[in-house]
């Protein structure tokens, strides 16, 4: 693995350290000023300020005490400084007071600038069985 392919590993175990301690502040930090963000149901936020009030406010409603897991799939680098980072995500929230379990591709596309690695635009989709290959 190379220094940048760890880098980007580690903003999103990073990433996912912030949405665990429901810190959107941090959470958004990742995200550069401009950012374009199209959240799991299609909702789109531009901007860091938009994107983190986005998810101040469902980390206190209803993904209040939610968790989640992000693994990195593949990253293609586009040019030195451009990745295309392809995610896994399960997260794990309570649904009128039922656990529930919500799997995901999040997509997104880094840009190291200034010295480190911010997430120019990123879309969360969900993973549904219209969605999931058919088992041979």
């Amino acid at each position: 693995m190379t220094t940048e392919e760890r880098a980007l590993h580690a903003m999103v175990y990073h990433l996912e350290a912030a949405w665990n301690a429901a810190d959107s502040v941090a959470f958004a930090a990742f995200f550069a000023e401009d950012a374009d963000f199209i959240h799991i149901l299609g909702g789109y936020y531009t901007g860091r300020a938009a994107i983190e009030a986005g998810n101040r406010m469902i980390l206190g409603t209803i993904y209040k005490g939610s968790t989640i897991r992000l693994s990195v799939e593949k990253i293609r680098f586009l040019c030195p400084d451009v990745a295309l980072v392809f995610l896994r995500q399960c997260l794990q929230f309570f649904d009128n007071g039922q656990p529930r379990e919500l799997d995901a591709r999040p997509t997104l596309i880094a840009e190291n600038a200034d010295g480190g690695w911010r997430i120019v635009a990123m879309q969360n989709t969900r993973i549904t069985e219209v969605g999931t290959p058919a088992k041979s």
